[in-house]
């Protein structure tokens, strides 16, 4: 199958170590460079374009790609005003009508144009490669940089519309040219499950440890935080007042998260915090809304970290507010 390395938008401008792993996307990136050359597998540049009077636009400093990976003569670049490296660039055309099946992506930015690159590519028909620490961002006003690289690359990219491969496998794949795409599957849903009284006293700990975790420094109450929060007190509460039966756990052979819902609102969602940053609360939250009528849920209003992280699966804070039973703080409402 005929293959092309995409490099998107690795331009001086916005190449800097700001960028999450720097200085393995750098090494990681040339390496693939280096054995596409080696072994006959076209390397193919884009450059963005924001227009006449920004930064980033043809004819000032910093447009070209960074010397990092400059092209070689006549490797082929191609310039964009959006997002998509397909539209209104010629690139679509000059890959269909040179055979090519399979892009493996690399380049700026994850959230961006190379979100917008897999996305379009999946849509277009090809097959889609991402290989690891091989495309990158910086931090926003939502996640830091790390978390946005490892949401899409991870989670949201992963299963859905590409093969997120390790920087070998993608060499391999160039050197050989035998490897085998993986095909798309939908993503697992049978590694959540109802909960069941057997996983009270797991569940009691990761509320217990979560909650501790999260609200101590917000409400400052170490009595309730460490003498009324037990994880005993709580398995018991939970069984007799049938908490359980509208809970759902993320269990891969550990259980690592929960979430609780009634009808159509999302009344609990933890993560045992030896396990976040692994996508485990996205994949809870993404499993209640395509499988229940889910529509808001209240948050600690100071919970600056469960506000973004709503915000980024669709949820908008809302003018409702209303005080934490027997405290100073108030709850905010998020509806999607």
């Amino acid at each position: 199958m005929k293959t092309a390395l995409l490099v998107i938008d690795a331009q001086e401008l916005i190449t800097n170590e700001r960028l999450y792993a720097y200085e393995k996307y750098i090494e990681n990136v040339r390496r693939l460079i280096s054995e596409a050359r080696k072994n006959g597998t076209e390397v193919i540049y884009v450059r963005h374009d924001d227009g006449v009077g920004q930064p980033l636009s043809k004819g000032n400093e910093g447009f070209d790609v960074c010397s990092e990976f400059a092209p070689e003569a006549g490797e082929r670049i191609f310039d964009k005003s959006v997002n998509s490296p397909f539209r209104d660039s010629g690139l679509l055309e000059y890959l269909c009508s040179n055979g090519v099946k399979r892009l493996i992506i690399t380049g700026l930015q994850t959230d961006f144009c190379i979100d917008a690159t897999v996305k379009c590519g999946f849509e277009h028909g090809f097959e889609i490669i991402v290989p690891e620490h091989c495309n990158s961002t910086f931090d926003n006003d939502f996640m830091t940089a790390e978390q946005t690289c490892r949401y899409y690359n991870e989670f949201m990219w992963k299963n859905r519309y590409a093969d997120c491969v390790s920087i070998a496998e993608a060499l391999e794949m160039i050197q050989n040219n035998k490897y085998e795409l993986k095909s798309i599957k939908p993503k697992k849903t049978n590694i959540i499950r109802r909960a069941t009284e057997e996983d009270v006293s797991r569940i009691a700990e990761i509320l217990v440890f979560a909650k501790r975790m999260k609200y101590r420094s917000i409400f400052k109450d170490d009595v309730y935080s460490f003498c009324e929060l037990q994880v005993l007190s709580v398995a018991e509460k939970y069984i007799e007042n049938g908490f359980l039966n509208n809970m759902f756990l993320y269990d891969d052979g550990i259980i690592k998260g929960l979430i609780r819902i009634d009808k159509e609102e999302i009344l609990e969602l933890y993560v045992d915090h030896f396990f976040q940053g692994q996508g485990i609360g996205s994949e809870l939250i993404e499993y209640a809304k395509e499988n229940f009528q889910v529509g808001f849920l209240w948050t600690i209003e100071k919970n600056t970290d469960a506000i973004r992280f709503y915000e980024s699966h669709g949820f908008h804070l809302t003018d409702n507010r209303k005080l934490e039973q027997g405290t100073t703080e108030y709850l905010v409402m998020m509806r999607i």
